[in-house]
């Protein structure tokens, strides 16, 4: 090996020699470096915040440091809100949609807006088998097709007047009410309060069938512009009785004392089927004449109550009539909102009649110019075309009974027949209609007397369907045939209300099987089963009455041929008490309050409290 070589291969390893050394060096620098940061670390961790010594004390010395104070604790400070970015405006805040309120519940439609009757197979007029006809009379004019002008409307009998009282036979337009008002009854007794004699005409005495009187209180203005009598005609809260009798005579008198608030109103005729007062509490009085015995003719009379002058006569021997009979013992109902009247009498009409009245308070003053039209209808089995009960009424619609027996539903808009149903025998009760909310129909009850069927006729009582005249049920009672004095249901039906709300209650004349007495008889109004029978010893025709408490305690006020008025509880068919009368009380009592009010075939009427 040459000396080059090896002086080249010594050069290279002094070097590398050399490059390690200073490796070695920089990490120590490092090293030291590294040190001399932590302790500046620890020296600035302990400034001004380190912990004090105790004097004499040094570091190293000292084996235990006090500990330092607890920090105070310090709210964080609030981050500020965001400045806006200069020129852009802040998106506003969005707005919170309020909860839509909850739709009403849609009020239900009134009844008699969508009552719409019609005719099914057995009650169909125009039935090759019931032969029914009719035609109308307008302007004195026979007329093809008639529209009334206006919408009649009949409602619920609760809207048909709003004066206080009982101002036509049975009330309203359902003739399911001859009492106004409730009743404090505590005792369950009927003291007599007053009583005053009417008189007799002919063979005709104090007040007869259906001869129920009407209860009035007037109001003040009204009462001051007629003619009353001194100490009546400014007496606050006077309710007046009118009272029309077969002697001939008008009774007015005070409810409260039984004394005189007009003179007598001379009528001249018998008036069996009472009197109605304008339900508008306008002063007039309508009164249907009952028989002919002085003057000759037999009509329907409108008296003005400022000063009885006659207002308007109906003749009721009427050449379109097909009956020459032409007495009135129904009465009237009448369409408020239009001034029409709705009559039906012994001639077989059917009346609505336009009054056209101005009642001018201020200078007390009235009038009428009645605007009449007709309607007639004949059967071929049509056995006395004559009408002697009163009209009810149902939206444009009026339900009448006949001497036949017909009951019908008669369209007063155009005059047409709806339904006819033939119920057997004379029907001389009013019908009587009920609403049945929880069944949504309209129910129609009636019943009959026995003369066309002869020995051993049968007196049906029937609920019908209003809308179609169909038969929902019905019963008979064995009745004995009479023709001076009819067996059967003269009188009008309660349908109950209060603790009696599921009741119709018939008063039924002469059962057979029952000595030719009478029964009290109170159906189920939905099955037509009996409830209760109160047997009484003699029959009547007088129309029973329904008396309530607030609490709706019913009580019926009955009265019998045999001078009778009995108290009986309405739930249960029991007599709690009787009073005479002394006489036959075949009229029909009203109610105000607890008073009852009543007269007798013995010229006398009686005001008699239930206490």
């Amino acid at each position: 090996m040459s000396n080059t070589s090896g002086k080249k291969r010594g050069i290279t390893i002094a070097a590398g020699l050399l490059a390690i050394l200073c490796m070695i060096l920089v990490l120590m620098i490092s090293c030291t470096s590294d040190r001399a940061n932590d302790t500046r670390g620890i020296s600035d961790a302990g400034g001004e915040g380190q912990s004090e010594l105790s004097p004499g004390l040094s570091t190293e010395s000292s084996t235990e440091s006090t500990p330092p104070p607890a920090a105070t604790p310090t709210q964080p400070e609030p981050e500020p809100s965001p400045e806006p970015e200069a020129g852009v405006e802040p998106e506003p805040e969005p707005e919170q949609e309020p909860e839509p309120e909850p739709e009403p519940e849609p009020e239900p439609e009134p009844p008699w807006l969508s009552f719409s009757p019609y005719s099914v197979a057995d009650t169909d007029p125009l039935s090759e088998k019931l032969g029914y006809t009719y035609a109308v009379q307008a302007g004195g004019v026979t007329v093809e097709n008639f529209m009334n002008p206006e919408l009649i409307q009949f409602t619920s009998p609760e809207n048909y007047t709003d004066i206080e009282g009982v101002l036509t036979f049975r009330g309203n337009n359902f003739r399911n009410s001859a009492s106004y008002g409730t009743a404090k009854i505590t005792e369950e007794k009927l003291t007599e309060v007053y009583r005053f004699n009417t008189g007799t005409l002919a063979n005709w005495s104090g007040t007869a069938w259906t001869g129920q009187p009407a209860i009035i209180k007037w109001d003040f203005e009204v009462q001051q512009k007629m003619n009353l009598l001194p100490g009546k005609i400014d007496k606050e809260d006077l309710v007046e009785v009118i009272q029309g009798a077969v002697d001939g005579y008008v009774y007015f008198f005070d409810l409260e004392d039984g004394k005189p608030t007009r003179n007598k109103l001379r009528f001249g005729e018998p008036i069996k089927g009472g009197v109605t007062i304008d339900p508008r509490g306008y002063p007039i009085l309508y009164i249907g004449q009952g028989d002919i015995k002085t003057t000759g003719r037999n009509g329907y009379y409108i008296y003005s109550l400022i000063d009885f002058e006659r207002m308007y006569y109906i003749n009721g021997t009427d050449k379109f009539a097909l009956m020459t009979w032409g007495a009135f013992d129904g009465n009237p109902l009448f369409d408020i909102p239009n001034d029409r009247m709705i009559l039906n009498g012994e001639n077989g009409l059917i009346y609505n009649i336009k009054l056209n009245t101005i009642f001018d308070l201020d200078a007390g003053k009235i009038s009428i110019d009645p605007d009449i039209v007709k309607y007639r209808y004949n059967t071929s089995t049509m056995k006395r075309r004559s009408m002697e009960s009163s009209p009810a009424a149902f939206a444009n619609y009026v339900f009448t009974a006949d001497s036949t027996g017909f009951v019908q539903c008669v369209d007063l808009m155009t005059f047409t027949p709806v339904w006819v149903r033939d119920c057997t025998d004379d029907t001389d009760a009013s019908p009587v209609l009920d609403w049945e909310e929880e069944n949504g129909m309209l129910a129609l009850y009636t019943a009959c007397g026995v003369e066309y069927q002869g020995v051993g006729g049968l007196a049906y009582i029937r609920k019908l369907n209003a809308e179609n005249g169909e038969l929902l049920w019905e019963y008979t009672y064995p009745c004995l045939l009479d023709i001076a004095v009819s067996g059967g249901v003269l009188a009008t039906p309660v349908i109950g209300r209060g603790d009696m709300s599921n009741l119709a209650i018939f008063w039924v004349a002469k059962v057979r099987n029952m000595s030719g007495g009478g029964v009290l008889v109170a159906f189920d109004k939905y099955t037509g089963e009996i409830v209760w029978e109160t047997v009484l010893p003699c029959y009547g025709w007088s129309s029973p009455v329904a008396v309530y408490t607030d609490s709706g305690t019913g009580y019926l006020v009955v009265c019998d041929a045999d001078s009778t008025m009995f108290l009986i509880r309405g739930a249960t068919g029991q007599v709690l008490d009787k009073f005479r009368t002394g006489n036959n009380t075949e009229a029909s009592p009203a109610v105000y309050g607890n008073m009852v009010v009543v007269g007798t075939r013995g010229c006398t009427m009686f005001c008699v409290r239930i206490s």
